[in-house]
């Protein structure tokens, strides 16, 4: 399994982070917030990736 920049190997529990509320589409990060709402699992998807980049950045940042 990938792991990210930093961090050791480990077995993680995985479990769905996306849900979906009144038609409604959200996702829970590690850092335990819920980010939403959005119109379809695909746009919940797309603002995910962006999340993870984001944070990619700021610990990348950090160790330079």
């Amino acid at each position: 399994m990938d792991v990210r920049v930093g961090e050791e190997q480990k077995h993680w529990f995985r479990c769905d982070r996306f849900t979906s509320v009144n038609g409604q589409w959200y996702y829970q990060t590690r850092e335990g917030t819920v980010e939403g709402p959005f119109d379809s699992m695909e746009e919940a998807g797309n603002d995910l990736k962006l999340y993870l980049r984001h944070a990619e950045d700021m610990l990348y940042n950090q160790s330079v």
